[in-house]
């Protein structure tokens, strides 16, 4: 009977860290997504080293707060698998007014835009329940590089 124990639970052990492997690996493979987004068009930006990812279920949504500077032009990404709209995300200023909300432009992966003063917001991102109820969420700063 302890065999048959020890059997099951080195199964179980193995089940679970193949399945941390598989969501890894889907991470990264998002990570490199979001990674391309920066560089579509014909600008560039230059990430600001910083990778945020959640792993989200059903409605959760994941949060981040960031500074963004008076002058610079930057570009958020996101990306949640292979299909452009699985991501809904939104850009808050500190009184919660919405900055831009990627639902109002089909859910696009990137946005690039411009502040005219130094401000601190939230971003809020989450899963289009109707098309990925769960994954790995990836979202990247970047910043345009002036030539």
């Amino acid at each position: 009977m302890k065999h048959l124990t020890l059997v099951i639970y080195s199964f179980a052990l193995l089940l679970i860290n193949s399945l941390s492997i598989s969501a890894q690996s889907t991470c990264d493979e998002i990570n490199n997504i979001v990674n391309q987004n920066l560089k579509i068009g014909n600008r560039t930006f230059i990430s600001d080293g910083q990778v945020y990812k959640a792993f989200l279920d059903g409605d959760e949504n994941a949060e981040f707060q960031t500074t963004f500077f008076s002058g610079s032009t930057y570009r958020i990404s996101t990306s949640a698998g292979d299909e452009e709209n699985f991501v809904v995300f939104t850009v808050y200023d500190q009184e919660r007014n919405v900055l831009f909300a990627n639902e109002n432009f089909e859910k696009a992966q990137y946005w690039d835009f411009q502040t005219l003063n130094t401000v601190t917001c939230t971003i809020e991102a989450r899963l289009d329940p109707t098309l990925k109820s769960s994954g790995c969420l990836v979202m990247m700063i970047g910043f345009e590089q002036i030539h």
